[in-house]
């Protein structure tokens, strides 16, 4: 009985809000489990993890297992006040946790690689900087100044999470679709 009520949880969108809830970053998450960025956005997708496998994550996170199914901390703390905020390093961290390539996100953003440097140095963005720091980061400005917290907008966050879910559940799917497409076309030509 015990086994059904554990199972009622998703356990990848558990192990993401308990990782984000420790402090961790998505891309320190995935280094410390030895694979890289996409797959633990693979497993944060999962509905059901191995067993074996959850166990293994819980040693790394400090927890254990009865504390991962019961796990019940806020989803995210506050963030800064906005005067306090320094945009340079919320965008660095932004950059770290996409898991971004420095390089490319300043050719992306027309900037030589040092300017993106003095970018990140700077305590507050003008409002053309940060217009197009968060068009090439796809995100909106609200979410980049730390908008979206839990009293304000934090419904606006889960939302834009579920969608992200979805997407990565439909482009997978698509993929799928799309291997055995090529796998009917090859078996027909095969065929005829």
């Amino acid at each position: 009985m015990e086994s059904v009520s554990k199972n009622i949880i998703h356990e990848g969108a558990r192990l993401k809000q308990i990782v984000r809830d420790k402090g961790m970053k998505i891309l320190d998450f995935a280094r410390q489990a030895g694979f890289s960025n996409q797959i633990a956005h693979y497993y944060f997708r999962k509905e059901a993890i191995k067993r074996s496998t959850l166990l293994e994550f819980c040693t790394m996170l400090g927890i254990s297992l009865d504390e991962f199914y019961g796990w019940t901390h806020p989803r995210r703390a506050l963030p800064q006040p906005a005067q306090e905020q320094h945009h340079g390093r919320r965008l660095d961290e932004m950059i770290e946790e996409k898991g971004l390539n420095k390089t490319r996100l300043a050719n992306r953003m027309a900037l030589s690689r040092r300017a993106l440097y003095n970018l990140l140095e700077k305590p507050v963005f003008t409002p053309d900087q940060l217009k197009k720091v968060c068009q090439v980061l796809e995100i909106s400005q609200k979410e980049f100044v730390g908008g979206n917290n839990v009293e304000d907008g934090g419904a606006e966050l889960v939302e834009t999470e579920t969608w992200k879910d979805k997407y990565y559940k439909l482009l997978e799917d698509y993929n799928l679709a799309l291997l055995e497409l090529a796998r009917l076309r090859e078996s027909a030509s095969a065929n005829s």
